[in-house]
């Protein structure tokens, strides 16, 4: 399973990231973030927290500027670039966060041959249709 959010979309993510640690999850799951700061990254310490309680979990961040923390493992900087990232066979992947961030992890993803049934999306940001007529 892959879980990828950006931005404000990692609330839904997390609470998916919860779920499986209150079940008790052993299924292999790889949770994406990406943000523009870590100050800007909501539920940063919860998120790290939920998934090194996954036995099977690993987190992979980015963030657009370069991070001053003492994060472990350390975050990316940049852009989400799912190319160094092992990926399961047979993957499932849940994507929400804004458009554009969710259009490059699919297409990603497709490249990588994860075929487009597997792959779940939720536009979760700012209103696509406002200032349009």
């Amino acid at each position: 399973m892959l879980l990828a959010s950006a931005g404000i979309g990692a609330t839904p993510i997390l609470s998916m990231v919860e779920h499986l640690a209150t079940t008790g999850s052993t299924r292999p799951v790889t949770v994406i973030h990406a943000d523009r700061a870590p100050a800007d990254h909501a539920h940063r310490e919860e998120l790290k927290q939920l998934v090194d309680d996954l036995p099977e979990a690993t987190l992979h961040r980015w963030y657009e500027t370069p991070c001053e923390c003492a994060c472990s493992p350390a975050p990316n900087v940049g852009t989400v670039d799912l190319t160094r990232i092992d990926l399961p066979d047979r993957l499932v992947a849940y994507l929400c966060g804004p458009l554009p961030f969710m259009r490059g992890v699919r297409s990603q993803l497709l490249r990588r041959g994860v075929p487009a049934s597997d792959i779940h999306y939720e536009v979760f940001g700012p209103d696509l249709w406002l200032g349009r007529d």
